[in-house]
């Protein structure tokens, strides 16, 4: 590894050790060695494969200094990570925090945001095993997640079958919703409000979902950047189309109140629900192992892909007369030029 020129080595040496009284004793067994080395020594359990993402949050695009709270910043990064663990089907297990500091910020900022990470963390059982930092003129944080996996158990985007229906859990669009009243500085006036903003803010991935899905789940991905992209690609990895029913979509809010739920729940994005598809043969079985505990809704069903519709959109939405019309894909995309907010 290079020397870091960034930051002086007493002010490092002063934030690692800030870290490493944060972190607790790790929650689940195998970390052999934690922060304090080059490298962390980790050991799966037998029988189990480890899981492994990554993901950003750059400062512009996924959120602003003074307007975002700089703890719900470390929280939602956390979560990227967990979701995407959600959606193989894994148990949370160790998380590695690297983050490039702004200048301008004081320390107090910096030790908010590894709060809000730590303590989404936590709530997972996730241990914290190590990170990089330095320092520039923009924030930018980058969070790697490792779950564990019963062996070839893990969920994946490619088993979707014609005739299997499509979940989704939770309510879409509620994230979307409070990125807008973050930005134009709304206060929340209702408790539908107000849940919308807490969403935003303290999302929470659905790991626990994730686990009880193995072994009846054909294809499940984690719903991030909105449903109308994420169905379009778990169709694409599995070589099928999928129908929508728009009046089954559990919307954050009802129509005609002035805001478009509907665009909210199929572009959105940052909902980190979980989206994912099950044979006819298995749904009495998802109904016993999920129960009432989370809120899962059927909205659809996978298609076959018929040779004279290849050329065509793999998305359809159906209205409530029954008509359905092409979904286009209009959700988040991350060369695209523009920003979450």
């Amino acid at each position: 590894m290079p020397p870091k020129t960034a930051l002086r080595q007493s002010d490092e040496n002063a934030w690692l050790d800030w870290v490493r009284r944060q972190v607790r004793p790790a929650a689940v067994g195998g970390l052999r060695l934690g922060i304090g080395d080059d490298a962390a020594i980790v050991r799966p359990r037998s029988g189990w494969e480890i899981a492994v993402t990554t993901d950003l949050m750059i400062e512009g695009t996924h959120f602003r200094r003074g307007i975002d709270r700089p703890e719900d910043c470390g929280y939602r990064l956390a979560m990227r990570g967990l979701s995407d663990l959600a959606a193989m089907g894994a148990e949370p297990w160790m998380l590695f925090f690297s983050a490039l500091w702004p200048k301008d910020e004081p320390p107090a900022w910096r030790r908010s945001v590894h709060r809000g990470l730590t303590q989404a963390a936590h709530a997972a059982g996730a241990t914290l095993a190590g990170g990089d930092v330095s320092s520039g003129v923009h924030a930018c944080f980058d969070i790697v997640a490792l779950g564990q996996i019963p062996r070839g158990q893990a969920l994946r985007r490619d088993g979707a079958r014609p005739g299997d229906r499509i979940f989704v859990s939770g309510t879409l669009g509620q994230a979307a919703w409070g990125r807008q009243m973050l930005d134009h500085g709304h206060i929340p006036q209702n408790p539908r409000e107000r849940s919308a903003l807490r969403r935003c803010q303290r999302p929470c991935a659905r790991w626990e979902l994730g686990e009880k899905l193995r072994g009846l789940a054909s294809a499940a991905m984690d719903l991030s950047d909105g449903l109308s992209s994420d169905l379009d690609r778990l169709c694409a990895a599995s070589g099928v189309h999928a129908r929508v029913d728009e009046t089954s979509l559990p919307l954050a809010g009802p129509a005609g109140v002035g805001q478009n739920f509907l665009a909210l729940a199929l572009h959105g994005g940052e909902d980190y629900e979980l989206l994912f598809t099950v044979p006819r043969r298995k749904l009495a079985a998802l109904t016993q192992r999920t129960g009432a505990s989370i809120q899962l809704t059927e909205v659809g069903e996978i298609l076959p892909v018929r040779r004279a519709r290849k050329s065509q959109p793999r998305l359809w939405l159906q209205a409530g007369n029954g008509r359905s019309q092409p979904l286009a894909p209009q959700g988040w995309d991350a060369l695209r030029p523009h920003t979450r907010h």
